[in-house]
């Protein structure tokens, strides 16, 4: 699906902060306890609503703010996604789902769950921020103006990181849907418990996995030598280093080109081309460099033989659209990516995707996982407001714990009472979400999965499971 059709399909609205009624306050949390989310204190101390964020324009419900009295004591999450990316606004639209669902099956006590939705591409439509800074920003915005108690996103590591380390200190929690890097693990609480839990949670299982699972692959190919190409920063410097002690176990040999820079990139590919690797690795978070790394082979007489491997971040349709005219270089191009999700709380949410987009789930990376990492900002919420009289980040983040243990349940809005329910009481439940099984360690509080090795289908027209591995 087009990107256009997307912004369309999603109906992306801004959203208008009106001032309210002048009220003292000596806290910004005393003016959302009386006008709701989006309510500051000013430097008078007076409430007043928070100057507009033009990343951060769009809710849902679209009239979240504009008509507040429909939706008295409105729990509101953030969500902080690269809408320059299709990938990222099919993810931004699993999310717009969840918050969908559970607003038809009564909310939490009545009361309705919306979302800020931030755009944190990289644009002069915008302003000259990078995107790990757009993203660090719009964070600052989601908690500081409109007081949100949990972000869905970012999808990179780096990002993730970023965001994390600028919203220390304050009772956020956030969740992020496709963050894989190593470096992420023990980033936050060293020994996590249930009553002092990390506040940094993850749907995607973090990549000594995929890692491990490339190095096996690679061997399985009886490859010695690899060269990789990784971008700077938690994910690639992350995922090499992981691939790179596997690798070297089994007896293989690699050689490394960093990079920081769209030229620096194209440098490192060309340096690695000359190399006498059979294989050459290509680490980026960003589906414009994996696909720029494929292109950029195809014109260089070094890679004429060479084997390539990308790695999650291609597996999706914006790879395929942007390397379309490669069909010659195909047969020698695999990747990775934790597998593509399976079973019936899969099928039901794909049906509901296509449903509410008319666009096929599998397309895009990470979608399903987006819908889980709301459903538990909602399954947070729901103990917190129970157990502790509100809903705030530590307070959900002290549900998400209690997911993972007791009465097998599945991640729908028909299960939603139930859960909520259990939770309330102080139970557990196990969840098994869209994007699978959800069974989060206690002591590391990050789940596992299957890597996929996959090829591209012949023509482009998506992509062929391999085989599928289990490190």
């Amino acid at each position: 699906m087009l990107r256009g059709a997307w912004v369309l399909g999603l109906g992306l609205a801004g959203c208008s902060l009106t001032r309210p009624d002048f009220t003292e306050c000596s806290s910004s949390a005393r003016c959302r306890e009386v006008f709701g989310p989006g309510s500051v204190c000013n430097g008078e101390g007076y409430c007043e609503k928070a100057a507009p964020n033009p990343r951060c324009a769009a809710t849902h419900p679209e009239d979240l703010f504009i008509r507040p009295e429909s939706y008295p004591g409105a729990i509101v999450i953030g969500s902080l996604m690269d809408r320059s990316v299709t990938t990222h606004l099919a993810r931004e639209g699993a999310i717009r789902l969840a918050v969908t669902q559970v607003r038809e099956v009564g909310g939490l006590g009545g009361r309705a769950f919306g979302v800020v939705l931030c755009d944190i591409s990289q644009g002069p439509q915008f302003d000259t921020l990078t995107r790990t800074e757009a993203a660090v920003k719009s964070a600052r915005y989601l908690a500081d103006a409109i007081g949100v108690s949990a972000i869905v996103g970012p999808s990179a590591s780096t990002d993730a990181a970023e965001v994390f380390a600028a919203l220390s200190g304050k009772d956020v929690l956030m969740i992020s849907p496709a963050a894989t890097s190593t470096t992420l693990t023990g980033l936050d609480t060293k020994n996590p418990t249930d009553e002092n839990p990390g506040r940094l949670w993850r749907t995607a299982p973090p990549d000594h996995l995929q890692g491990d699972a490339i190095a096996i692959y690679l061997q399985q190919q009886s490859a010695k030598l690899v060269a990789v190409v990784h971008e700077a920063g938690a994910y690639g410097e992350g995922l090499a280093g992981v691939f790179e002690k596997s690798f070297g176990a089994v007896g293989g040999s690699t050689t490394r080109f960093g990079f920081d820079s769209t030229s620096s990139r194209d440098a490192a590919v060309n340096e690695a081309g000359k190399t006498a690797a059979d294989w050459v690795l290509f680490i980026s978070s960003q589906t414009a460099d994996a696909a720029a790394f494929l292109n950029g082979a195809a014109s260089s007489a070094g890679y004429a033989t060479k084997k390539m491997f990308v790695t999650d971040s291609a597996a999706n349709a914006d790879f395929l659209g942007k390397t379309m005219n490669l069909s010659a270089l195909f047969p020698r191009v695999r990747g990775s990516r934790f597998s593509v999700p399976a079973g019936p709380v899969y099928e039901l949410f794909r049906a509901s995707f296509k449903a509410a987009y008319q666009a096929e789930a599998d397309d895009f990376s990470y979608v399903a996982h987006s819908y889980d990492a709301t459903w538990l900002a909602f399954y947070g919420a729901a103990r917190s407001h129970a157990r502790e009289g509100l809903v705030h980040g530590l307070g959900m983040a002290r549900g998400l714990r209690r997911l993972s243990l007791g009465v097998p349940v599945e991640v729908k809005p028909a299960t939603w009472t139930d859960i909520a329910t259990e939770l309330a009481k102080g139970g557990s439940v196990d969840v098994t979400g869209a994007s699978g099984d959800l069974d989060y360690d206690p002591l590391t509080e990050e789940t596992e999965g299957p890597v996929d090795i996959w090829k591209i289908a012949t023509g482009g027209g998506g992509f062929v499971v391999e085989q599928t591995l289990v490190p």
